[in-house]
């Protein structure tokens, strides 16, 4: 038992985060979904901020370098982290590429993997799937009905090889490699509700109404904040 536990607390002390920000918010206009802002900030910015409190390094996995232009004035609040782009080689193969070509730039064994359009990703949710991922190929979240989490999930450098046996069969399902992988932990939705509660960490922005929504619910929990501190 000892001689497992030293090597995988190896693998995992450089962590590492792919950002999938190569859609093209087709749903919202063709917008730039990751440079969205709301509260001064945009997703990205939030984003970036919730991953650097538990990875070492971000790829920001885009579709070529006009995407790249756009991002470069979020990265410059930055300046001490290391943050990379990667780019697409296959076009219009979805995500799996982008999963793809940010594991490849990765410089760690494991990889948190989330959406570009998340703002309040849970660093702790990430750490958890983190150490459940050591030593195993992945780590997902697995809902009550059966369904999973692919986009917000840890991944080793194992995926990469089943991502190109799926796209060599003609695959782009992002579930198609995980079930390919021999050793995948299933994190339960009920165990990551104890850290965050309202699972605010799988919330993304697909459409207007989204975007709405999430603004909506920041100003209802400031008014709540604010009152709570005014009672006091």
């Amino acid at each position: 038992m000892g001689e497992k536990t030293e090597p995988e607390r190896e693998q995992i002390k450089f962590k590492s985060a792919v950002v999938l920000a190569g859609g093209r918010g087709r749903r919202m206009g063709m917008v730039e979904k990751a440079l969205l802002e709301f509260e001064g900030k945009t997703i990205l910015e939030r984003l970036l901020e919730s991953l650097f409190r538990v990875v070492d390094e971000v790829i920001l996995s885009v579709r070529d370098k006009n995407q790249e232009k756009k991002f470069r004035p979020v990265l410059e609040k930055f300046p001490a982290r290391k943050i990379l782009f990667c780019f697409d080689t296959l076009e219009d193969a979805g995500p799996l590429e982008g999963i793809r070509a940010g594991l490849l730039e990765s410089r760690s064994e494991y990889s948190f993997v989330c959406a570009g359009d998340m703002p309040f990703v849970n660093p702790e949710v990430v750490n958890l799937l983190f150490k459940k991922a050591s030593g195993h190929d992945a780590a997902l979240p697995k809902w009550e009905d059966g369904r999973f989490e692919p986009l917000h999930a840890v991944y080793s450098k194992k995926m990469i090889s089943e991502i190109e046996k799926a796209f060599k069969k003609g695959k782009r399902s992002v579930l198609t490699p995980v079930f390919e992988m021999k050793d995948v932990v299933f994190v339960e939705i009920s165990e990551i509700r104890e850290i965050d509660p309202e699972l605010r960490t799988f919330a993304n922005i697909n459409t207007v109404e989204d975007m709405e929504f999430i603004i909506g619910s920041s100003d209802k929990n400031e008014k709540l904040k604010q009152n709570s501190i005014n009672s006091c």
